[in-house]
């Protein structure tokens, strides 16, 4: 495998220079196979050679070479190698050449930097280069407009004069296994990020409250985490359907503390799949009084119910620096379409609660619906699922919800001739046009004669953040279930 023609030199975040040898090379070791996996992600072939304090990155393409490393956990910075010589001051000279073009009239410096044993300083080859490029261009050692980097490492000589930045951090794996409770907004998938940064393999938890459509978009964000960020670990999403806890918590606790309350059973959920994934810790979004259940007195009510670790790496952030965050990881645009399901509308929400009280409120409610939900957890595996399988099991329905709001896609004539009971006629141009005027609190659901222009809209409007699905097969399909569930109904 010949990658020699794409070489980066690469940099440990700091954190490396405080531990120990023997944790040292275990997080290089851990860092190289991200290294590796990331770029087997983004189609790049690679090898890593560890000299000294730095790695090599050898790689068969190099702008998704570039794209992948920054962002693996542990690297500092790095820099696209553009020339290489043994460290001898004479081929040293006659390299740097090279960069006479690209200095050629700009202000300019040269930075050595050495490993090993030579019998010259950093300053001598700074000043030994120096002499090269000085014809048609200007030292400038404070402020130049463009410097010489030069980094000699037992014998070898490597030039570069840009420096990609780098995700920082500690390798991903190196500081055990955490479940994050992932609602698909912009805190809880920051806060997850925030803890793989620090090295912790994450797994996540969604507690649906809100169906398919809901679920769908929260899957989206937990691939963005793990396809842009989770490389060297394999995340799962256990998913549970929260929708009876909900119903059961708004029948027998008070409304003031159902959010409250809601959290405690959301982290009780969170310790039963961390059990499954051995998972030592919590993650949450959670920031202290964003919102009425983050005050620290109702944080202290929540606690006990996790029974473990409760890590909340967002505590002191403004909403602006975690939206930001959301930004440069790539979710920001996914979760901004969410609604904000997990907020129950109970009246004047209780601030100051303790945990006897809500641990009260709690023992009221029917503790087999938890129980029977958790049974009913299901675990997925990110790493495996697919566009295709996004649309195929989370865009169509076969029956039609509860409530839901039917609505025609047909020309009108067509709709005069058959439509479904209770179905309004939509065009679909006019479904597109006046999204924003559909409610995010009803669920939708679209048909047309074939099935592919229903599903098209039933598309673009999850992800606008509706709950809207496409029934199956078009109409054709639609009045075949009807007459067969009708010829059963008369042999019954």
């Amino acid at each position: 495998m010949n990658l020699s023609h794409c070489a980066f030199i690469a940099r440990f975040s700091a954190d490396f220079a405080t531990k120990s040898r023997g944790t040292r090379t275990h997080f290089s070791r851990t860092l190289q196979k991200n290294i590796r996996a990331a770029l087997a992600r983004s189609g790049v072939r690679a090898r890593t050679v560890q000299a000294h304090d730095r790695l090599f990155v050898f790689a068969s393409e190099e702008t998704p070479a570039r794209a992948a490393l920054a962002r693996v956990f542990g690297l500092a910075n790095f820099s696209r190698i553009a020339a290489r010589c043994s460290a001898d001051p004479a081929e040293m000279a006659r390299t740097v050449e090279r960069f006479r073009p690209l200095v050629e009239g700009r202000r300019y410096a040269v930075r050595a930097r050495r490993r090993g044993n030579h019998d010259f300083s950093s300053v001598d080859v700074e000043r030994c280069l120096g002499a090269v490029l000085n014809a048609n261009a200007t030292v400038d050692l404070e402020n130049p407009e463009i410097t010489v980097h030069v980094e000699i490492l037992d014998g070898r000589a490597y030039f570069f004069t840009e420096r990609d930045q780098g995700a920082g951090g500690l390798p991903l794996g190196t500081s055990g296994r955490a479940l994050a409770l992932l609602s698909g907004g912009f805190d809880s998938a920051v806060a997850a990020w925030r803890m793989m940064r620090r090295g912790i393999a994450v797994d996540f938890l969604f507690c649906n409250l809100a169906g398919g459509a809901y679920e769908r978009q929260v899957i989206q964000v937990a691939k963005v985490l793990t396809d842009l960020w989770a490389f060297g670990t394999r995340p799962w999403l256990f998913v549970v359907d929260f929708a009876d806890v909900v119903d059961e918590l708004k029948a027998r606790v008070e409304p003031r503390l159902w959010q409250v309350v809601l959290k405690r059973l959301m982290y009780r959920a969170a310790a039963s799949a961390a059990g499954r994934c051995r998972a030592e810790a919590i993650i949450t979004g959670e920031a202290i009084s964003q919102v009425s259940s983050q005050t620290l007195a109702n944080l202290k009510a929540i606690e006990p119910a996790a029974e473990m670790i409760v890590l909340r790496p967002l505590l002191g952030l403004d909403k602006s620096e975690i939206m930001a965050q959301a930004h440069r990881i790539g979710t920001a645009l996914l979760s901004e379409k969410i609604p904000e399901y997990c907020a129950l509308s109970g009246p004047s929400p209780a601030v100051q609660s303790t945990a006897r009280k809500v641990g009260a409120q709690e023992a009221a409610m029917d503790p087999g619906v938890l129980e029977r939900t958790l049974a009913g957890m299901r675990r997925i595996d990110l790493a495996e699922v697919t566009g295709d399988e996004l649309r195929s099991d989370y865009l169509f329905v076969d029956d039609i919800p509860e409530d839901a709001q039917l609505i025609d896609c047909q020309p009108p004539a067509h709709y005069r001739h058959w439509h479904l009971p209770g179905a309004v006629n939509r065009a679909p141009e006019d479904i597109v046009r006046n999204l924003r005027r559909f409610d995010k609190r009803r669920c939708y659901v679209l048909y047309c004669p074939f099935g592919t222009q229903s599903a098209y809209l039933a598309e673009i409007m999850q992800q606008h953040g509706y709950q809207a699905y496409a029934l199956r097969g078009g109409i054709g399909a639609i009045r075949k279930r009807q007459e067969a569930e009708m010829e059963a109904a008369l042999h019954a």
